[in-house]
């Protein structure tokens, strides 16, 4: 989505976009914060794709200083208006690429970023990695959520049952839409080892729901579980 689209979704972020921190339907978000053991007395949080801030709302009080960003001039300036926790937040208009040379290097106790790493190209993904070890300090955890490729193909299963000629899922790498938008979807095995790569141990990895009305279904009647994304805390090699 380009710079000007984000804008336009400022003041219907919630009914336009899948905010994860706003529309998870299983708690994940919570547990896997408190895995990561924050002081309000010390830590930082680095929260890169800040949106309208709604994970900083929900959890910024578990830490003493918290840096958000995100691309989108409106989307932000939503954020900091609405912000009323009692942590110390600064917002700043910047892609997530830039925010280390903005924030510094090795500041966060916890770097937050949530399903921004999703372009469909690859290079553009790694910078994005990049800039999240990047500002995460030694010792220091992430915490990433990323589009499933084994929920997509679940979504387009069902999708596919009124279709007379079934629509594959993925493109090459898997490549898939997700609301008119062509995004990076992530196996378990994938994300791990990318993580794995990027020098940082697994701390925790699961599932994180959302409602079948953000995939523009109705729940199918024999459906065992909703769609999700993966949702990983982990540690920097020090």
């Amino acid at each position: 989505m380009s710079r000007r689209e984000w804008n336009r979704t400022a003041e219907q972020f919630d009914e336009l976009v899948c905010d994860i921190a706003s529309e998870e339907t299983n708690n994940q978000l919570r547990r896997f914060v408190s895995a990561a053991h924050p002081s309000p007395k010390e830590s930082v949080l680095v929260d890169l794709g800040c949106g309208t801030g709604t994970f900083v709302q929900k959890f910024g009080k578990h830490f003493r200083k918290i840096f958000a960003a995100d691309f989108a001039t409106a989307v932000v300036r939503k954020a900091e208006r609405t912000y009323k926790g009692p942590t110390p937040a600064s917002w700043q208009v910047a892609d997530v690429k830039d925010c280390p040379k903005l924030f510094g290097d090795r500041i966060a106790d916890l770097a937050v970023c949530l399903n921004v790493i999703t372009s469909p190209s690859a290079a553009r993904r790694k910078s994005l990695w990049a800039s999240v070890k990047a500002v995460t300090k030694p010792s220091g955890h992430m915490l990433v959520v990323v589009p499933s490729s084994e929920s997509c193909e679940m979504v387009n299963a069902w999708e596919n049952r009124a279709r007379k000629k079934p629509k594959p899922a993925f493109r090459k790498g898997s490549i898939a839409e997700r609301g008119d938008i062509w995004q990076k979807h992530f196996s378990r095995s994938e994300l791990v080892a990318t993580i794995t790569d990027l020098g940082f141990s697994v701390v925790r990895l699961g599932a994180v729901s959302y409602p079948w009305s953000s995939e523009g279904l109705r729940k199918p009647r024999s459906a065992t579980k909703a769609p999700w994304d993966w949702i990983c805390l982990a540690k920097r090699v020090a």
